[in-house]
């Protein structure tokens, strides 16, 4: 059949869409309208020797035929599809097909209307692309975000919120958000959704942040900082709430850590002073050098007990390394010996026992074992029923004598005997000083 009809014709050709025109028998092009080969490029006498699957390159002949199948065993009145049509230059455009199925005096005859739609399918590109950066950077990033509509129900999770809440955005589609994690008090009490900060930044058309706390799907509580801002649309009508939450839990230790570090510090810097303050008032000399010295060495011991405890972050420290840091410091290398069981040491004992060795040892150097060279210090202790006594015992020194009167350094170890609740014995053999403490651990 030879398409003549001027009335088909006219409307075929002025058509805003490509129009395509083709019949049954053959599937050779009839008609196609000026937009169609302005597009493709061919003039009509180049397009009646073809057919639509020599324009369609992702469609051959037998493709095409079993596409129009159900058409032409009139299955359905019109078949729509996407494809691709090559212009004659070979570049290609995408295409949305409209085809018809038509019959006229006993002949079959094929309507197309196509529209390309090269551009709305790079915009739908841009988007996706667009879409998978932003659902990358909402999947990724540790700040939980939600998404409310007007009637404050959630309409989008990241999984930093999911991890957060215990929920999945399927459990919370269709709910309001705080009926889900914020609908009681951490005293139990309900929390009304009227009276929420959160959610007032819709009717109120105004962003908020603050602290709350919210509700774990567990049942557990736990803070969170948030600020939740309206989402508006193209007329500034508020259409949403976007809710940007994060676990401050963590926050909330650190800084309760960081205020009881600080009350720490502040109450050893002041325990410190004062002993000093103690130090430099009760500390005898016959001169100011002999003064200076002896203050200097009572402070570098209490600085080196200071240093033990920090190094070790004030959580006490074992007998064995108190005793070593002062004997190694004070007595001569060689003339000395350590020896003794496991005893650890709380905070409040490694001050005290720290400053009685040095005491001790300073009074060997002095007057004792290590005044004439040659002689000999042993420091051992032993460990019966959470007691310890610890044994200061002095050899090869020129002979001893109990003094006849008791000085501040006599004064200063029984006071540090008595800090760690312990008892000071001392033995003026005339071989050598024995001097014993006794304290619990």
């Amino acid at each position: 059949m030879t398409v003549t009809n001027d009335r088909l014709g006219r409307i075929v050709e002025d058509a805003a869409s490509e129009v395509y025109v083709f019949a049954a028998d053959d599937y050779l092009f009839r008609l196609v309208n000026k937009g169609a080969r302005d597009n493709l490029g061919y003039t009509m006498e180049e397009l009646r020797a073809l057919a639509p699957w020599d324009i369609k390159p992702h469609i051959d002949r037998d493709e095409f035929l079993t596409i129009v199948r159900p058409l032409l065993a009139g299955e359905t009145e019109r078949l729509d599809f996407d494809t691709v049509h090559v212009r004659k230059d070979g570049t290609r455009y995408n295409v949305s097909v409209r085809l018809q199925l038509f019959h006229e005096d006993g002949d079959s005859i094929f309507y197309a209307a196509i529209q390309d739609i090269t551009d709305r399918k790079k915009i739908e590109s841009d988007l996706r692309q667009v879409t998978r950066r932003l659902d990358a950077i909402l999947d990724n990033t540790t700040m939980a975000v939600f998404l409310m509509d007007e009637r404050q129900q959630c309409v989008f999770m990241n999984k930093a919120a999911e991890t957060l809440t215990g929920y999945t955005f399927a459990e919370t589609t269709g709910r309001p958000l705080h009926d889900v994690i914020h609908h009681t008090r951490p005293d139990g009490t309900p929390f009304p959704l009227e009276e929420c900060a959160i959610d007032r930044a819709f009717p109120e058309n105004a962003g908020t942040r603050g602290e709350e706390v919210f509700v774990h799907r567990d049942g557990s509580f736990y803070p969170v900082a948030f600020t939740a801002s309206p989402v508006r649309d193209e007329t500034s009508r508020t259409v949403g709430t976007v809710v940007e939450v994060r676990d401050i839990s963590e926050d909330r230790r650190n800084k309760e850590a960081r205020d009881l570090l600080m009350r720490e510090v502040d109450h050893r810097a002041r325990n410190v002073l004062t002993i000093v303050h103690s130090l430099m008032r009760l500390t005898r000399a016959d001169d100011l050098e002999s003064y200076r010295n002896i203050l200097a060495g009572r402070i570098d011991a209490l600085a080196r007990a200071q240093t033990s405890l920090a190094s070790r972050r004030w959580e006490g420290g074992l007998l064995e390394d108190v005793v070593r840091e002062e004997t190694d410091a004070l007595c001569p290398h060689g003339h000395y010996d350590v020896a003794g069981p496991e005893v650890f040491l709380s905070p409040e004992q490694v001050q005290p026992v720290s400053m009685l060795l040095h005491e001790l040892a300073t009074n060997a150097n002095k007057y004792g074992a290590f005044s004439e060279g040659g002689g000999h210090v042993s420091v051992t202790w032993t460990l019966d029923a959470r007691r310890v006594t610890l044994n200061w015992r002095e050899t090869g020194g020129p002979p001893v004598t109990a003094p006849t009167r008791q000085g501040f350094g006599s004064t200063l170890k029984d006071s540090l005997a008595r800090q760690i609740g312990g008892t000071l014995t001392r033995d003026w053999s005339p071989t050598g000083l024995t001097v014993a403490l006794a304290f619990p651990v």
